[in-house]
């Protein structure tokens, strides 16, 4: 049920987002359109890719106000589709999409991971 209700709250975030005008950049590239949105400090909100329908297709990618990523995922002739993430503070949770459609979700608990090198 949280993961539910985190996905309705990260939609509305992006709905309310969409009602303030945010600054959008769009560049054409063959049969699909580039999109860039940013948040009125300039970093980058959201980035990804629509068809000629100006359906959401191929990978999105959602940042918050600082930069770091919110969600990330693709898209499929406007539906969700594979492996999306969303990302908070605490842990990381993996959304399986078929046809628009979630079929699974787990729950990935953030750690400190560092990479240590044997070589200096």
């Amino acid at each position: 049920m949280r993961q539910v209700l985190f996905i309705l709250c990260f939609m509305s975030t992006l709905l309310g987002m969409a009602q303030n005008g945010p600054i959008r950049e769009n560049i054409k590239k063959g049969n699909t359109i580039e999109s860039t949105v940013y948040h009125d400090n300039g970093k980058v909100a959201q980035h990804g890719y629509f068809n000629m329908a100006n359906d959401l297709d191929g990978a999105w990618i959602s940042y918050d106000v600082s930069g770091e990523i919110l969600a990330q995922g693709n898209y499929r002739e406007g539906k969700r589709i594979g492996t999306w993430y969303f990302y908070n503070t605490e842990e990381i949770n993996q959304v399986q999409y078929q046809d628009g459609r979630i079929t699974q979700v787990n729950r990935l608990a953030k750690k400190d991971t560092r990479v240590v090198s044997q070589f200096e």
